[in-house]
């Protein structure tokens, strides 16, 4: 319109340069957060490489918390020790050499007192957005338990949860997730459960290095032929001793029993190839 005064700032040029300065910026934090999940990414394939090539000992650092304020569980873990967890060293000292493994301590298990709390809780009745989201929140909260320790920064952690061991409160599932190196082992404050406890944190330790279950998760059964002791026995049953990601010995075709200790379990041929023993 003849006379009229156009608003400062409203021109087409200027449009197109807030536009293109808008797209600029964004493109920059799009490539700067492309840059943080790349390096993430490299970082943990690196840390799940050096996990599992075994040319040094594998330091897993083991984080005992009482489940709840039962005097009798806090008693319990305020007792444990570097040795409550020997055997479980010993267990991959045994069956490390049996693939070739040449090293004399494959795993080195140590006690450290910096988790004051217990980890995250899995969401009920989670759907994948709710996994992943309950991953990042744990293996972050794990990461601030690991700047918090006096020790040597592990390339494994164990959180440890104890719960009374009367068997009256049944415990979650435990996992161990191979991304973040961390698993979080639910057990009994019971001596007389120090053994299966040993078997459940080997277990663990062994999913966050890449091996899978050998189990059917319906029944709990192991799986035929790689989740038996000894796939080659004849006859078949009954087993002796359990396949540690099978978690049970077979003594028939639909009975099994979980075993008292890590004497009762070895280290089977699908899982050594999983975590590197075996090419």
């Amino acid at each position: 319109m003849p006379g009229s005064i156009r608003a400062r700032g409203n021109t087409p040029g200027c449009f197109l340069e807030r536009v293109a300065r808008r797209t600029f910026l964004g493109t920059i934090r799009l490539a700067i957060l492309l840059a943080v999940l790349a390096f993430v990414a490299l970082g943990a394939w690196l840390d799940r490489r050096r996990s599992t090539d075994w040319d040094a000992t594998l330091r897993v650092t083991v984080y005992p918390v009482a489940a709840d304020g039962d005097p009798g569980v806090a008693g319990y873990v305020d007792g444990l020790t570097d040795e409550d967890f020997d055997a479980v060293e010993a267990f991959f000292a045994a069956e490390a050499p049996r693939y070739g493994v040449a090293l004399a301590e494959p795993v080195r298990l140590r006690l450290s007192r910096a988790a004051g709390e217990l980890p995250p809780a899995v969401p009920a009745d989670p759907g994948p957005l709710d996994i992943a989201a309950w991953s990042l929140r744990t293996r972050y909260w794990a990461w601030r338990v690991a700047a918090n320790d006096p020790l040597p920064p592990p390339d494994v952690q164990v959180f440890a949860v104890y719960y009374a061991g009367d068997g009256n409160r049944p415990t979650p599932d435990s996992v161990g997730l191979r991304k973040g190196l961390m698993a979080i082992a639910h057990l009994y404050a019971d001596r007389d459960a120090a053994g299966s406890n040993q078997v459940v944190i080997a277990h663990e330790v062994l999913h966050t290095l890449g091996a899978t279950d050998r189990y059917d998760r319906a029944t709990g059964r192991p799986l035929v032929p790689d989740g038996l002791g000894d796939p080659r026995q004849a006859p078949r049953y009954p087993q002796h001793v359990a396949e540690i990601m099978a978690g049970r010995i077979a003594l028939g075709p639909s009975e099994a029993v979980v075993p008292d200790a890590l004497g009762q379990v070895n280290v089977g041929p699908a899982t050594a190839r999983e975590i590197g023993w075996l090419q």
